[in-house]
């Protein structure tokens, strides 16, 4: 029923594609370090299932092996980004991490690293998300 949804329903076909979409652009791992950030490996564990759970119904949805296999370009440009936002997100781990601690020396850097990055990473996910 969902997968004749999805061809037949132009509203629920884009918002399955949005979310194809957004899955792509996740790296799942990269995820899970922002999460423990928080100090809840509860709440981290219930986001990541959720993660699992919604790429997996959406590969089911849509009939595909892999996300984004019907956007060969979008899927191309995911992957030439990646290297670069993946670095982008580590450095504003490290960042985050360091401005947690009672007193940095060196504050005003790391809010300055901490918001380049957060452009840079808006940037290439062309998203501010």
């Amino acid at each position: 029923m969902l997968r004749r949804a999805y061809r037949d329903w132009p509203l629920f076909g884009v918002l399955i594609d949005n979310a194809a979409m957004s899955l792509a652009k996740t790296d799942r791992s990269i995820a899970e370090r922002y999460l423990a950030l928080g100090g809840r490996a509860d709440l981290t564990e219930q986001v990541l299932g959720e993660y699992d759970l919604t790429r997996e119904w959406v590969l089911q949805v849509t009939g595909h092996d892999r996300l984004l296999a019907d956007r060969t370009v979008l899927s191309r440009a995911v992957s030439l980004r990646d290297p670069y936002v993946d670095a982008l997100s580590y450095l504003q781990l490290r960042a985050l991490a360091a401005l947690r601690e009672e007193e940095p020396a060196d504050r005003e850097q790391l809010e300055r690293l901490l918001l380049l990055t957060v452009n840079g990473v808006a940037a290439g996910l062309q998203n501010t998300g």
